[in-house]
């Protein structure tokens, strides 16, 4: 099985990221519409905590979709095999901080509209957020290595 490439597994998760990124779009534009369904749908009535919801998804969401951004080009970067590069640290150390405000998002959202899974992704976030931050530090002496073994050759 093929991993790199246009044609091979980076080159389709490229292309549902792609899909993620429409699909987000077309959530962020719609989302006071849907939301009033929802909660209109679950509790019957209005709730009082549409504007403080509405306000935490268009936050989350933007944060979101620059994330899901971030990994197309790293996706890009794959699928053109050159995946050591500073472009792709940059992107992670922006997919970190990405993470950690959306983590942050969600602690304040525990203080108003708590519940376990609001913790249990907070958590997920915090530790996405490290992973990327130790990603990029991996990558950037990836960057380093390769620029000097092209300087040797």
């Amino acid at each position: 099985m093929v991993i790199l490439g246009e044609k091979g597994l980076s080159g389709l998760v490229k292309r549902i990221l792609d899909l993620v990124f429409l699909g987000g779009l077309g959530i962020f534009v719609t989302l006071p519409y849907a939301l009033k369904w929802y909660m209109n749908a679950i509790y019957r009535t209005s709730s009082e905590n549409y504007y403080f919801l509405l306000g935490f998804l268009y936050i989350t969401g933007i944060v979101c979709l620059g994330l899901v951004q971030e990994l197309r080009k790293i996706f890009k970067t794959l699928n053109r095999r050159n995946p050591f590069m500073l472009d792709n640290v940059k992107s992670l150390n922006r997919i970190g901080g990405s993470c950690f405000i959306i983590a942050a998002a969600y602690i304040v959202k525990i203080f108003f509209y708590n519940s376990v899974l609001t913790a249990i992704i907070t958590m997920v976030f915090i530790i996405a957020g490290l992973f990327a931050v130790v990603l990029a530090e991996v990558f950037r002496q990836a960057v380093e290595v390769k620029a000097e073994n092209d300087l040797t050759i």
